[in-house]
């Protein structure tokens, strides 16, 4: 295979194309790391109202007992 400005630019067109591919990647990640956080927020939110809930619920049982 023979070098010359066709080819380079072949392979630059190609690199080009792997590069934007990556970086639509890098950007889907990035979402999916936001939505991730976001959802471990909101369990992490309903955990702690089970736990106020139960809070309630075992005060009022000592208030009846």
């Amino acid at each position: 295979m023979s070098i010359n400005a066709e080819s380079i630019l072949e392979r630059k067109e190609a690199l080009v194309g792997d590069l934007e591919s990556t970086k639509i990647k890098q950007q889907e990640i990035e979402k999916a790391k936001l939505e991730n956080v976001a959802l471990q927020n909101a369990l992490a939110g309903a955990i702690q109202q089970c736990d106020d809930f139960l809070k309630k619920l075992d005060d009022e049982e000592s208030d009846e007992g």
